[in-house]
């Protein structure tokens, strides 16, 4: 029988790939803790508190919360949902990095830059964004779901909220695309075990999917679990993060940065000028968009890591800062659906605007 090993050398593949930076470059935000370790939130769970290491001296990785352990090619399989040949493989066809520390301030190499995307990787987007969006219409158990978190009609058709149903993807760009191309962007995955291009299944299979719009363009995707028990809460396509709501911040005189992406969308429906990081990390690097803000209102989670994040986004943004903590802990989209909520949430608002001395018209 064939080894694996006839096909890829996996010791070379282990060797090369520095675990930290391909974890990195999944959109997992990695910090230092020590001279030889790395810590995050484990992409493969909903952890509220970072419990995902990863140790550079034999290169693994273990959380403490899920239990989820390997190497670099065990994380591949995981964070991709591949076989281990597919997983070497992706490893085989990124760029090798030349560090073997990751850099918290800078970018993998060979990580993608989602605003960089090439006419046809565009256009291919932009068709997934619209299958996506009418599947949503056409799938009530999801469009339930999404209205459940309090959006209306116009936000679900404005942000081109869609939904991923596991099967239409494929079949829609094989009639006007090569699938090898979705493929490449993460977009569908090679039927596992097989080396030749095949049946190809949805990366976001059975997640609510919110793009990042640039230009009218959808540029990249994040996808929510209708099933919290099934696999991680969230998963986006592989690369450098895009800011989720760039375009609506960029220029403004006031902006809120959401934690979550549901928190972002309930901020969109109180028509704010809104962004999050998807999470609670955002390099000094990536906050030019911000330079005409004269406020950053923190509208961050109450538990330690959001309060670890408003600490950091202190120190990154100065006077500028002003954090909003929330009633009971609850994140923004919790108190939006509580019957008093919008209006609890502008006098909030009100109040911290009055103590910075610049109240503003038009609030709530």
């Amino acid at each position: 029988m064939t080894t694996i090993s006839a096909y890829y050398d996996v010791e070379t593949l282990r060797r090369e790939y520095p675990l930290a930076q391909i974890v990195a470059a999944s959109g997992v935000a990695l910090r230092p803790v020590g001279a030889r370790r790395h810590k995050g939130r484990c992409p493969f769970h909903d952890d509220r508190q970072p419990s995902f290491l990863v140790y550079d001296d034999d290169q693994h990785f273990h959380c403490f919360g899920c239990g989820a352990h390997g190497d670099v090619i065990d994380f591949v399989r995981r964070r991709l949902d591949l076989s281990f040949v597919d997983a070497c493989a992706w490893l085989a066809g990124q760029p090798a990095p030349s560090v073997r520390q990751v850099q918290p301030a800078g970018r993998p190499p060979g990580e993608r830059r989602w605003d960089r995307l090439t006419l046809d990787e565009q256009v291919v987007m932009n068709m997934a964004g619209a299958l996506y969006h009418d599947r949503l219409w056409h799938t009530p158990h999801a469009l339930a779901y999404v209205r459940s978190r309090g959006l209306p009609n116009w936000v679900i058709r404005d942000g081109r909220l869609g939904y991923a149903d596991g099967h239409s993807l494929a079949t829609f760009l094989r009639r006007r695309f090569s699938l090898a191309l979705a493929q490449r962007l993460g977009l569908l995955r090679r039927a596992r075990g097989d080396d030749a291009l095949g049946p190809s299944d949805e990366f976001l299979a059975g997640r609510i999917v919110v793009p990042e719009l640039r230009g009218g363009q959808c540029v990249w995707f994040i996808g929510r679990a209708l099933d919290d028990a099934k696999g991680p809460k969230y998963l986006a396509l592989p690369g450098e993060r895009p800011v989720l709501g760039y375009a609506r911040v960029a220029g403004q005189r006031e902006a809120f940065l959401c934690e979550g992406v549901f928190d972002y969308l309930t901020a969109v429906s109180w028509k704010l000028p809104a962004f999050s990081p998807c999470g609670t990390h955002l390099s000094a690097d990536r906050l030019g968009f911000l330079a005409r803000a004269r406020v950053v209102y923190g509208v961050l989670d109450g538990d330690a890591a959001g309060q670890e994040a408003s600490a950091r986004f202190a120190e990154q943004l100065g006077a500028r800062w002003q954090p909003l903590p929330l009633p009971d802990g609850c994140d923004l989209n919790d108190l939006a659906r509580r019957p008093d909520g919008r209006a609890e949430f502008f006098e909030l608002l009100h109040a911290a605007r009055v103590a910075r001395g610049k109240e503003a018209d038009g609030g709530g």
